[in-house]
């Protein structure tokens, strides 16, 4: 018996490399992960694209990444909608630029999805120094924050923010074969009446109930709504800070000391042409 070792082929493994590589370009993704961004220059809160160092696990799924960066929030959501569309992806994950997914938030909200066929999943983030953005309507016909205690399944949401979300496909296809002429998201602002403002959220939570569409709220999924320049967040009191990864050091809470220098951030990110910064390019709808 020879036990001589014989040389690799370099050629034969890639060979098989490319094989590999060609198989791979036929799988479609099971989720595409859809990012919103007010400027690319900036480190977004987790890295959520490739293979290694993800910082929210999609471990054994195929997955995929889009963003867009410097466009109205509207026009982005649109956007990266009309892509996963054409993606053929079975679901759609928003995660927002400053919103940070626990790193079992994308298992979690799926397990919830797939155990409710056809309905939108949204996992929990809080404005900054706010309340959760999530909204019921009680029985007095009030729309107030929900009781977003971590560990249950909320039905019966009003509406929600978008930046924690789990979107199945196929919802998104019926909504834009229904009514090709909607878009999923708009804002609208009144500039003779400042109370008429509708924010891209509302727009596309209404559609979905419209659509007979039901969204449901999995409070096991608390994010961080973090500041990027400080690292400094607003979260549910009850999580646990290890179960977090994010490119950016977390720091500590955001407290009403920050207020004043939120505000000027966010108003000094909003896209050029966006409203506030210019109501005028903001067509009312009557």
């Amino acid at each position: 018996m020879n036990n001589e070792q014989v040389p690799y082929s370099k050629e034969k493994i890639m060979s098989v490399v490319g094989e590999i590589l060609d198989d791979a370009k036929k799988i479609k993704p099971y989720v595409i992960i859809a990012q919103p961004r007010r400027n690319l220059e900036e480190t977004p809160c987790q890295h959520l694209d490739g293979a290694l160092g993800i910082h929210v696990d999609f471990c054994g799924y195929s997955h995929a990444f889009v963003n867009i960066g410097g466009e109205k929030v509207d026009v982005a959501r649109n956007y990266l909608m009309d892509v996963c569309i054409e993606s053929d992806a079975k679901y759609m994950l928003f995660a927002g630029e400053d919103t940070v997914l626990p790193y079992d938030g994308f298992l979690k909200l799926l397990e919830t999805a797939e155990a409710n066929p056809n309905s939108v999943v949204t996992g929990v983030y809080y404005i900054k120094l706010s309340s959760p953005m999530i909204h019921v309507r009680d029985e007095n016909n009030f729309v107030i924050p929900a009781d977003v205690t971590p560990g249950k399944i909320m039905r019966n949401i009003n509406s929600c923010g978008m930046d924690a979300m789990l979107i199945p496909i196929e919802v998104l296809r019926k909504m834009k074969e229904t009514e090709p002429e909607l878009p999923f998201c708009c804002i609208y602002f009144n500039p003779d009446n400042p109370k008429e403002f509708i924010g891209e959220d509302n727009f596309f939570t209404h559609r979905l109930h419209k659509a007979g569409v039901e969204i449901i709220c999995d409070t096991r999924v608390q994010c961080l709504h973090m500041d990027l320049l400080t690292g400094k967040y607003t979260a549910n009191p009850d999580i646990d800070i290890n179960k977090y990864f994010t490119n950016i050091p977390i720091g500590e809470r955001l407290t009403f000391e920050d207020k004043r220098m939120l505000d000027k951030r966010y108003v000094d990110r909003i896209p050029k042409g966006s409203w506030p910064e210019t109501q005028a390019e903001v067509i009312p709808i009557k």
